[in-house]
């Protein structure tokens, strides 16, 4: 349901229709990592490699069937605009050199503007030409972007984003792209200082922003270096809609900027699903949701896409207990 443009207020019929039309769950744009009219926020340490993380996971969502990371599917190819907020673009096309030739990506569907480079949101002049850029840079590359990146948002603002006053200007700057182009939004910012322990080692880091710039945010993460300095650490740090990755670790290889998922011989989630699905067949036993979420460790939202999807012939509704709780079978 993307009607905004029509109907910004809903009332009555278009209310009506709105609430009959809208996706029961939200749609995966990367599954169990970035969903649609969502928010993310990827926040870590200088030089951690947030930025070519970030680029990395733009460049594989324009593709469908690509596995971002080596592990996070794209159910079906996306458009990507992607706002490099600070220094040359050299700097993303020296990366994206290497990973032209080791992930899957489509150059149609992928754009990268320097155009809001030094803009300050706080100016509320400025804030008013930003809109006006990203209106005609989305008329120049000819296609409307369903994921909006800003890497990085603290260079958006004349003060830090400790500031209500600098975050409310970057969030509020956002909202209306997501009204206005029914995108998600990806973005990219620091961790705080944090404090010293009796070594002289810094400890407590955080999000570096005010809470209000955490408040507008579906999800985020912080990303660490492994101590080894071969890859990351992602924890899951917010998670309103219940549909991320709660943690993972990636592998980086210097030679050609690409991170891969760690996964140390482990299956993968779904096909955790799929063999926990064919036991209960053998053993003809009734399972519940639960039951499905706790052997496959998926999302809640991604295996309610999976019932709704390619299983929802083969996973079928065998009887209905108490208080509404629902039995299946597995039929594949």
């Amino acid at each position: 349901m993307d009607s905004f443009s029509l109907h910004p207020t809903y009332f009555g019929d278009a209310l009506e229709k709105a609430i009959n039309t809208v996706h029961p769950e939200r749609k995966p744009l990367i599954e169990n990592f970035l969903y649609e009219k969502s928010a993310l926020l990827l926040y870590a340490d200088d030089g951690v490699g947030k930025s070519v993380l970030t680029l990395q996971a733009c460049m594989q969502a324009t593709f469908e069937s690509s596995k971002v990371f080596g592990e996070f599917n794209v159910p079906q190819s996306n458009n990507v605009l992607y706002f490099q907020m600070e220094r040359h673009p050299d700097e993303s096309f020296e990366r994206m050199r290497h990973l032209v030739d080791i992930v899957p990506f489509n150059k149609d569907r992928f754009a990268l503007s320097v155009s809001l480079q030094g803009v300050d949101l706080q100016n509320e002049n400025a804030k008013s030409g930003a809109l006006a850029t990203v209106a005609s840079t989305i008329n120049e590359i000819g296609f409307v972007p369903n994921i909006v990146a800003f890497d990085p948002i603290y260079a958006m603002t004349r003060d830090g984003l400790e500031t209500a006053v600098a975050c409310n200007s970057i969030t509020s700057f956002f909202r209306v792209i997501q009204l206005v182009y029914n995108c998600t939004i990806l973005a990219t910012s620091h961790t705080n200082r944090g404090i010293r322990n009796d070594k002289g080692t810094r400890i407590g880091k955080d999000m570096y922003g005010n809470r209000f710039l955490s408040a507008f945010f579906t999800g985020s993460y912080h990303i660490e270096a492994k101590p080894d300095g071969l890859g990351s650490d992602w924890k899951l740090d917010k998670n309103s809609q219940r549909n991320l990755e709660k943690k993972f670790e990636l592998m980086y290889d210097a030679s050609n900027y690409q991170s891969l998922f760690l996964m140390d011989g482990k299956v993968s989630k779904k096909d955790k699903l799929e063999n926990y699905l064919k036991s209960r067949k053998l053993q003809d036993l009734e399972f519940s949701f639960e039951d499905m979420l706790k052997n496959s460790e998926l999302s809640d939202s991604t295996l309610r896409g999976y019932l709704a999807g390619h299983l929802k012939k083969s996973v079928l509704t065998s009887s209905k207990l108490s208080k509404g709780k629902i039995l299946y079978k597995y039929a594949g």
